[in-house]
């Protein structure tokens, strides 16, 4: 399994757009973001990055979720891989379990990097552990049912074709919802209420309590997220019992 994990990671960074995207791209729209309105305050000793680094987060995490991993996903039903190493005695349980497992650690690499990045260049106000630590339980809550949903994406409609700009089309779309491009309590009170029912949304803007230490856990997340993962599950699951059933037996 720890092979399967390290060639798994190997591959992740041989893609260039999947590693830019999740790691790059949120840094230079979080340093892009900071130099425009500068890191000005916002009261009790915090300043604009403390909220925002959440945002960058949140950018980098979606198209990770709803495209990268989706795609592969496709693809090794499209090419029907799966069901060939099956039939060389490989034991493509692991491999699948393996390369679910490097998308989720390139993940929470991309949370690491931003904090780090936000810590050294603009003074990221860090909580005590037991704060940190619920931030991190939370978020990578959030991010496994992301690639839940990714992954119902890749089971109900396998082709690259439509996935990709599907996918976009989706990512762009919860930008506009959970305040990506404007502040979230700016948005129009009917995307708010649209919003409260997407758990990125509470790690994009209700996680700042948690990351400054106001509150530990977001039971209305919590409760919004579990559901989201048993609707998505048993609709996943009952897709590919009708459709794919036969291909890893």
């Amino acid at each position: 399994m720890v092979r399967n994990l390290i060639q798994s990671l190997k591959m992740q960074f041989r893609v260039p757009i999947a590693v830019f995207f999740s790691l790059i791209f949120p840094i230079i729209m979080m340093v892009t973001m900071l130099i425009s309105y500068g890191n000005f305050s916002i009261g009790n000793g915090l300043h604009f990055i403390d909220k925002y680094f959440l945002v960058s987060i949140s950018i980098g995490i979606l198209p990770l979720a709803l495209i990268s991993f989706p795609i592969w996903v496709s693809e090794n039903i499209q090419s029907k891989v799966l069901e060939r190493l099956q039939y060389l005695g490989v034991n493509t349980y692991k491999l699948m379990i393996a390369d679910l497992l490097s998308y989720l650690i390139l993940a929470i690499l991309e949370i690491f990097f931003n904090i780090l990045v936000a810590r050294i260049l603009f003074n990221l106000s860090i909580p005590n552990f037991q704060y940190v630590l619920a931030f991190f339980i939370q978020s990578i809550y959030c991010i496994f049912v992301l690639f839940v949903v990714g992954l119902s994406f890749a089971i109900i409609i396998p082709n690259t074709r439509v996935i990709m700009p599907l996918g976009m089309i989706i990512m762009f779309l919860t930008y506009m919802f959970i305040g990506v491009f404007v502040r979230f309590n700016e948005l129009p009170k009917k995307i708010i209420n649209i919003s409260n029912y997407l758990p990125i949304k509470y790690m994009t803007n209700n996680f700042f309590s948690i990351w400054t230490g106001r509150q530990l856990w977001n039971g209305d997340f919590l409760k919004l997220n579990t559901l989201w993962m048993i609707i998505t599950v048993i609709l996943t699951l009952l897709v590919y019992k009708f459709k794919y059933r036969g291909v890893t037996k």
